[in-house]
């Protein structure tokens, strides 16, 4: 089992997105996939197609649920723990041990987790074990700025791998100068996530893009960027 988590304290960069997109690919690819809301806004959850779940992540993390009964199937072929604002209410320090966490995983090759927006305790929390921190971001400085707080947060966390950096809805390929100001601070996944007004049309049919158009230009790029993952995690 490997886990990715989907980052950045910055918002509308595509987290939400990039975690619905790749848990689709992943799956296309034959990964058994978990899908995991850790967002009290529970976007995701609402792109998902779900509402007013009664099991939610506060409830699998704080233990009242096991794993068996938090899990919804969704139509694309994975699985989700679904999101809603109790997670708010949720005490980090009484969640069940990241050790924990990865043995009740374990029957799942993939588990991706979306994070919320802005500075969270659950993000340190799934940051800790991750094996992959994917950071959305496109290339302006106020998304930028946001992958470099949850850099520092993860590795307040303790997670020691570079954290990797996916550019999203990019209008242009990503240039030599850009690729050498970040090269410090992050690797650069060599495919970027093109701009495509289609995204916002599939997530009002409770749908990824790549069920929705599969062969639009962003669903191919979202494909290969999960291969590209899968490869890192060597699950490929």
């Amino acid at each position: 089992m490997k886990t990715v988590v989907i980052a950045n304290s910055a918002g509308g960069v595509g987290k939400s997105t990039s975690a619905h997109c790749i848990a689709v690919a992943a799956s296309e690819y034959g990964k058994k996939v978990l899908l995991i809301d850790a967002d009290p806004s529970a976007g995701l959850t609402f792109a998902c197609g779900i509402e007013n779940p009664r099991v939610t992540s506060k409830e699998f993390l704080s233990g009242q649920f096991p794993l068996d009964a938090s899990i919804n199937k969704s139509g694309e072929r994975f699985s989700m723990i679904a999101s809603a604002s109790r997670l708010l209410a949720l005490d980090i320090d009484q969640a069940i041990s990241p050790e924990r966490i990865v043995d009740l995983f374990s029957s799942f090759d993939l588990v991706i987790v979306d994070t919320p927006t802005g500075p969270s305790r659950i993000t340190n929390y799934f940051m800790a074990f991750a094996d992959l921190v994917v950071l959305t971001s496109t290339i302006q400085i106020l998304s930028l700025r946001g992958a470099l707080h949850s850099k520092d947060c993860a590795q307040s966390a303790g997670h020691g791998s570079k954290l990797q950096l996916l550019i999203t809805m990019a209008n242009q390929a990503v240039d030599h100068e850009f690729r050498s100001l970040i090269s410090e601070d992050f690797e650069l996944l060599e495919t970027a996530i093109r701009f495509s007004p289609q995204v916002s049309a599939a997530q009002s049919q409770a749908k990824s893009l790549l069920t929705l158009d599969a062969k639009n230009e962003v669903a191919a790029d979202y494909r290969e960027v999960t291969y590209l993952l899968l490869e890192k995690l060597d699950l490929i």
